[in-house]
């Protein structure tokens, strides 16, 4: 009897989001890393003057496409828009099915 041990490698993705002036007080980063277990990586932010506007955010995301998926399920399910990155430039992100999303790993 063979014993299998399936191999979890981690991926990454770049994303782009827009954070509302309503989440200021919502750690949603924050909650990336610790309720999904992704490592969570500010490549640039783009924030209000007095930091109570939009945020802009460049992140690039790491953890098994499981993680990524529902990191990313419950910005969406919050009403945040989330863009892919790639080297051609960003498309929206406007269903969870990651047909043709660039997860390298």
């Amino acid at each position: 009897m063979t014993n299998q041990v399936t191999e979890i490698r981690d991926k990454t993705i770049k994303i782009s989001l827009h954070i509302p002036p309503k989440y200021l007080q919502k750690p949603i980063i924050f909650d990336l890393a610790v309720q999904y277990k992704l490592e969570v990586n500010i490549t640039s932010a783009l924030l209000g003057e007095e930091g109570d506007g939009d945020g802009w955010f460049n992140l690039k995301l790491k953890g098994t496409e499981e993680t990524i998926k529902e990191g990313i399920k419950y910005l969406i399910d919050l009403g945040i828009e989330v863009w892919e990155s790639d080297q051609i430039g960003q498309k929206p992100f406007n269903e969870w099915d990651f047909e043709g999303w660039s997860l390298e790993g």
